[in-house]
């Protein structure tokens, strides 16, 4: 039987906003990122620049957990296009890290010097900053992120510009869907990103509640919640009417595909997995690593979710 338990008002997806201008000028050819990430990091070596020995520019800001915000995102986006089973039959322990360490270690690729796709580093941004505010000065041609950065970008811009001295101009700041692994468009995979409108079960008037999540998803309000935040909406009978709109139709489309995993506690998982990512660019082993990250996670759940 299945159970509704929450109603999210929208459903964000990761997507790739790069620099038009960088993609014109350095891939003129195709002039915009590929869709594919096989494709993709072939890439990397056009994009790449060094000065004294340190990196000065590069095609993408992945590998690294310290300077990038959404890294644990995008690693999890990478095990659901891998379609790495999380936890195991009773989902009492997970066991993710053996079919999910190649993806783990394409993750770390694009911050390892020795790499052929090296794109990124401490050189483009201390741990106090971003690979937003990378991608807004210059420093780097893409990131991944959700559909909450477009509307902020004109501010964003002026913070980099007032710091840095120069930033990238607004009309430049292109967006298209998540790059796959895959060739196959029914094996698209996304990572998602939602809150769902729940019922406490010690609510006093759980009914009433429960009619206001009802109310505040119908979709008159989740057109006027998508018109107030351009979130993207979580009912599939508004895509249509979604895709018309700049900017929101990329992600728009790709709810169709996402997807996301249960996890028991967001905080500590992801605590976990940045430590595996910030320990395997300081020397460890990325097997050992994520290994430990696994482990980790599994002493949590014993203790916190031993039935499952």
């Amino acid at each position: 039987e299945k159970r509704i338990y929450a109603l999210p008002l929208y459903v964000d997806t990761l997507a790739l906003y790069y620099n038009k201008k960088d993609f014109e000028t350095r891939l003129p050819q195709r002039g915009k990122p590929a869709n594919n990430w096989n494709v993709f990091l072939e890439d990397a070596s056009k994009f790449r620049e060094q000065k004294d020995g340190k990196l000065s520019h590069g095609l993408i800001a992945l590998g690294r957990s310290d300077n990038i915000k959404l890294a644990v995102d995008v690693l999890y986006n990478f095990f659901l296009q891998g379609a790495i089973v999380f936890y195991d039959d009773n989902w009492k322990q997970t066991k993710f890290a053996a079919d999910g360490q190649r993806f783990f270690d394409f993750f770390l690729s694009f911050a390892d010097s020795k790499s052929k796709n090296f794109s990124w580093s401490e050189d483009l941004a201390s741990p106090q900053s971003s690979e937003i505010e990378a991608f807004l000065a210059g420093k780097v041609s893409s990131i991944l992120a959700y559909s909450d950065l477009y509307p902020r970008l004109s501010t964003e811009i002026k913070n980099v510009k007032a710091k840095y001295d120069t930033s990238i101009s607004e009309k430049d700041v292109a967006i298209m869907p998540m790059p796959q692994f895959s060739e196959d468009e029914n094996a698209y995979k996304v990572f998602a990103n939602y809150y769902g409108l729940a019922v406490s079960r010690n609510a006093k008037n759980p009914q009433t509640a429960w009619s206001f999540v009802e109310f505040a998803a119908s979709q008159e309000n989740a057109r006027a919640y998508h018109s107030f935040t351009k979130r993207p909406a979580a009912r599939r009978d508004l895509i249509e009417e979604q895709k018309k709109e700049p900017v929101t139709d990329v992600f728009v489309s790709q709810v169709g595909y996402a997807g996301s995993f249960r996890l028991f506690s967001d905080r500590k998982f992801a605590e976990f997995l940045r430590n595996a990512i910030t320990f395997s660019n300081g020397g460890q082993t990325s097997k050992e690593a994520l290994s430990n990250a696994q482990e980790s996670i599994n002493k949590f759940l014993k203790t916190e979710a031993p039935d499952g």
